[in-house]
């Protein structure tokens, strides 16, 4: 016989069901209607983006993350397209994939391609993560040599396709900042925005990054290796597309949470930038990526792309509140400070 009384709700098990569902637990992740700012709407909807706006506020000062529905940020084959494009990619032959690498492409930049064990996003940890990446910075694609997109046909393909993600993921991105600013309760609701005027253009830092994690066999797993360490992310609003369980956030109490695909969603986040931004008050939640438990389940892939939302480089980050908690720092110079931890050193 089922035990009502072990229920926080007592009796009523719908309501503890739904609060558990709809994230007003505050260490669970939220399931939040974008609905009433969807990108399907050329103005919100001004009755109820004050609950939207509150919802989002709320998830951001407590876990960190959220999930996010009806967005009308792509149709399904945009999305589609983005990800089997970048599997393609993943799975073709290593000799291929370098042509792509870090450096080659536009030298100086990130643009490009990582193989397995090159980054460790845990700096604490001497073990590196179990995937494979590719980093797509729009602002630096006609710098990208036509000689090298014309040496792989997948790689090209994905581009593309990385491209046409990207130039949806940019309105719903903007969008968040302003309902941010609206929870922060900010004179200018555009505040953010306009610290992100250079989205995808010369200047600007923001990138998508396309993960894929190979299936492995247990054996050729180190003990207490991540697909990703544990981290928070660097800037500032972040969502991501999945296609398999794996994503577990860190809520308050330091207990971890699954955060599995949910069909229809994004995931957003914060970065330590914008934490810092805003003087603590929202939250970088940490999260990892961890390996299934079964043989089975463990040779199976997995993807994810991301995108990266970051002031424009030369903007400075000083706190909103005027606390100056953290002092002023250039949006560019934090975001390379970052990066310098992830990779891996070379031996001498």
């Amino acid at each position: 016989m089922l035990d009502w009384g072990s229920f926080p709700e007592g009796r009523n098990l719908l309501k503890y069901i739904r609060k558990k569902m709809n994230g007003t637990d505050s260490d669970s992740i939220a399931i939040i209607d974008f609905e009433a700012y969807s990108l399907e709407k050329d103005s919100p909807d001004k009755e109820k983006l004050p609950h939207l706006v509150d919802e989002i506020h709320h998830a951001l000062t407590t876990v960190g993350f959220f999930y996010l529905k009806n967005t009308g940020l792509a149709t399904e084959v945009v999305i589609k397209d983005a990800l089997e494009k970048s599997k393609t990619f993943f799975t073709s032959e290593l000799e291929e994939k370098m042509k792509y690498t870090v450096g080659k492409v536009v030298p100086g930049s990130l643009f490009g391609y990582t193989t397995v064990n090159q980054e460790r996003l845990n700096p604490d940890r001497d073990i590196y993560d179990l995937k494979e990446c590719f980093n797509y910075l729009p602002d630096q694609l006609e710098k990208v040599d036509p000689e090298v997109l014309k040496g792989s046909q997948k790689g090209y393909d994905m581009i593309k396709a990385l491209h046409t993600y990207f130039e949806h993921g940019r309105t719903l991105h903007h969008r968040l900042l302003e309902i941010i600013a609206m929870g922060l309760q900010l004179e200018d609701p555009y505040f953010f925005v306009k610290k992100h005027k250079l989205c995808g253009k010369k200047g600007g830092v923001m990138n998508l990054r396309t993960l894929f994690y190979p299936g492995v066999n247990k054996s050729d797993v180190i003990d207490g290796q991540f697909r990703c360490g544990e981290h928070s992310d660097y800037g500032g609003v972040i969502f991501l597309i999945q296609d398999r369980p794996g994503l577990e956030v860190r809520n308050r109490k330091g207990h971890w949470t699954p955060a599995p695909p949910i069909d229809g969603t994004v995931v957003v986040n914060i970065g330590d930038l914008m934490q810092r931004w805003t003087s603590d008050k929202l939250v970088a939640g940490k999260h990892r990526v961890i390996l299934p438990e079964s043989e089975e389940e463990l040779r199976k892939s997995r993807q994810s792309i991301i995108f990266f939302g970051q002031p424009d480089h030369d903007e400075i980050i000083e706190c909103i509140d005027g606390s100056e908690k953290y002092p002023p720092i250039g949006s560019g110079e934090y975001f390379a400070q970052k990066l310098l931890s992830i990779f891996k050193k070379e031996k001498s």
